[in-house]
Formats: C-alpha cells, structure tokens, sequence
C-alpha cells in the first residue's frame, strides 16, 4: 500500500483586502501536521502556487522552511513533493531546493535544461522506502511557453506529459508500482468559481492526457474530478482566500495505492480558523446591513463583504459600518460585494476560444474583457496605458 496527500495553492503570504492572515496559515500548519500523524501517507504533494508572490517577505519564507523541517523531524520516511506554480518564481523556489533534499523535500520551482535540453533526471523521480521502490513521482511544475516549445514548435502541455510518461514507464518496467505526475494548469471540464476564463476558453483536456496512475494538479481553488478520469483531480486551496470561494470547502485528497491500482480516494476537509462572509443574504440597505451586522457572533473572526444596493456604497457608509455597526465584533470588512445583474448577456457573447488561440491573444485585451464582464463597463483608457507600460517592460 502507498498513500499521498495531495494538496496546492498554499498560497503563502497572502493577504486578504490588506489584512494579514498569518494566524490562519499558522492553524493550517498545526492540522496538517495532525491529519500526517493520524493518517500515516508516505508522501505529502503541493501542486504549485507555494507562496502569494515569487518575491515573499523573509518571514513567510523562514515560516515554509521551517514547516517542512518540522515534518522531517516528527515524520522521517515522508517524502515531500513540491513544484513551483505560475504564482511562483522557479529560481526562487529552486535556492532552497538543495538544502531541503536533506530533509526529505523534492522541490522543482521550474523546468531545468543540460547543455540546452530538458533534464527529465529532475521530473521522474523514484520514490524508496526501505530500499524499495516504491513509487515514480513525476513532479512536472508549471510549465510556460518555452518549455513546450522544446518537444515541438506546435506542442502542447499534453504532448509534454506524454514525453515524461513515457520515461517513467520505462523506468516502472514490469514493477506493480504507481506512476504519480503533479501539474499546475487549467483543465477542460474542471469548474473555476475564483478563475476568470476568457470566452469559454476551457483549457487543456485532461481526458487525453498520458495514463499515469494519478495526475495531482493545482491552480484552481476547488477540489475536484477533471472530465471522466476520476484520477486526475484538484485539491483546490487548503483556506479561503476570496468572496468567490466561500461557498466551497476546503480539503485535501487522500490517495491510497493497491500496487498501481487506486484503492481509494477521500477528500478530508480542512477547518477554516477564519470565515468569509457576506452580508445580507440578499442585496439590502443601509437599514438591512445594520441588522445583519447586528446579528454577527461578537467572538468569531470574519471577513466580511458587504451586500448592500449600489446607492449606498460610499465612503461614507463604508466608515460607519467599520466604527458603527462593527464595534465590539470581531468582523473585518474587506469589501462592497458586487451583483453580477449580467451572467445571462456573458453566456450568449461566449465564444469557444482554443488554448492555442488564448495563448497568442493579446494580454491587454483578455483583461479589458474580464473588466468588461465583471463591471459591466469599458477598462478606462488610463489603465490600458499602465497596463501596456508594465508589460512592455523588459525583464
């Protein structure tokens, strides 16, 4: 029997509307560090997204360091996986890589070459527990254009798992063993409350890819089964980092492994320390918004959106809510929660967009659209401008 953990979009450092949630990664950190007692998997995967930021504050990196030295400690055979997601810098990620080999942690931040070709060495990686093999962890991170361009000039991401599957399985041989991949990418079939997708755009079809024995994907925030195979999956995000996200629990799967057959696959939900809440149920003002605050638990720690009608959304009323209606709670406000009046004229403009064609659209106007579904409104002149200074940019 092998079993893995398999979870993503940590996210670490990450704030919400300028308040600091430290407390809860620090809770987060505690239950893992439980559940991995508890449930005894053999190895812990994180698909992509580690920190907020490729550049994250001292502190939150001395934090992830520590955890993961902390888990060598307490749980010496867990083998630990972690790749870098597009929120990730890979050379960043990669700095900590040779040093947390020592304590268990396979760490690929991006796609490595020798002599100008791609290392496979550090993307198929035999997994040995008592001087057996065990299992292939293929630990695939985000992939960007220049890395599918090395397999071929029209190349997909799928043709780049077929080349790694087709290595490792040379290297399973006629061993019963599992060949796991990790992956941080956007799937056809997969739902993405807190991903906005351009056009019905939807993404590489995960029905298609190479048979590995299980696929652990990160990227979009929910957990969840991508198209038919029940072995490629989502983690989603151990915490709630958005409005979008609250109507989601957070969890991370369990895999258990008969040979290479699956035995079984749980999600095993995660306690939120914080909620996200908004606030009235239904689009109040300012009279309905005061009862609802009213009503808060004064002990539990929120967040919270605001749902009030668009006439009252002003400063003003934002001031009163914080040191009128919110004193004595433990509520923050983060935000006004804006009524999507337009889902219906969304649907009947969406066009099918291939991932080819999404790739080669211009940035600018991905996000002048998103602008424009969201609000309704066209993006302001002004910012276009800032936008295209900012991705003109050299690097």
């Amino acid at each position: 029997m092998f079993k893995i953990f398999h979870t993503a979009d940590w996210h670490l450092g990450r704030r919400l509307a300028g308040y600091d949630r430290t407390a809860d990664f620090e809770a987060f950190f505690v239950y893992i560090e439980k559940l991995i007692d508890e449930r005894n998997p053999n190895a812990l995967i994180i698909s992509g997204d580690i920190f907020d930021t490729g550049n994250p504050a001292n502190e939150v990196v001395r934090r992830y360091c520590a955890l993961l030295i902390n888990l060598h400690s307490k749980f010496p055979d867990l083998q630990m996986v972690i790749i870098g997601g597009n929120h990730d810098s890979p050379s960043f990620l990669n700095i900590h890589a040779d040093i947390l080999s020592y304590f268990s942690a396979i760490v690929v931040g991006g796609v490595e070459y020798n002599n100008g070709e791609i290392d496979y060495q550090k993307l198929i990686r035999p997994i040995i527990i008592e001087d057996e093999t065990v299992a292939i962890i293929c630990p695939v991170p985000y992939l960007r254009s220049g890395d599918i361009r090395r397999i071929g000039e029209n190349a997909s991401i799928k043709d780049f798992y077929s080349e790694v599957y087709a290595r490792a399985e040379a290297l399973r041989g006629n061993n019963n063993i599992p060949v796991i991949a990790t992956g941080h990418f956007t799937a056809a079939g997969s739902s993405y409350p807190d991903t906005p997708i351009v056009g019905g755009m939807a993404g590489e079809d995960a029905d298609t890819f190479a048979p590995f024995d299980y696929i652990a994907l990160g990227h979009i925030h929910r957990s969840q089964q991508c198209g038919t195979r029940n072995n490629i999956r989502y983690s989603g995000s151990p915490l709630t980092y958005s409005f979008s996200e609250v109507r989601y629990s957070k969890s991370i799967t369990e895999v258990t492994f008969s040979g290479a057959e699956i035995s079984s696959i749980e999600k095993i939900e995660i306690p939120q320390t914080s909620e996200l809440l908004i606030i009235p149920q239904n689009e109040g003002d300012i009279f309905e918004v005061q009862e609802a605050c009213r009503n808060l638990n004064p002990d539990q720690e929120l967040y919270l959106a605001i749902n009030i009608k668009q006439e009252f959304r002003t400063p003003e009323t934002k001031s009163r809510i914080i040191n009128e209606f919110l004193v004595g709670k433990k509520a923050k406000f983060c935000s006004w929660h804006i009524s999507r009046p337009i889902i219906e004229a969304q649907t009947s403009e969406t066009q099918t967009v291939t991932a080819c064609e999404f790739k080669n659209a211009d940035p600018i106007d991905i996000i002048s659209e998103l602008y424009r579904i969201k609000t309704a409104r066209n993006l302001d002149s002004k910012y276009i401008q800032m936008l295209k200074e900012i991705i003109d940019q050299p690097e």
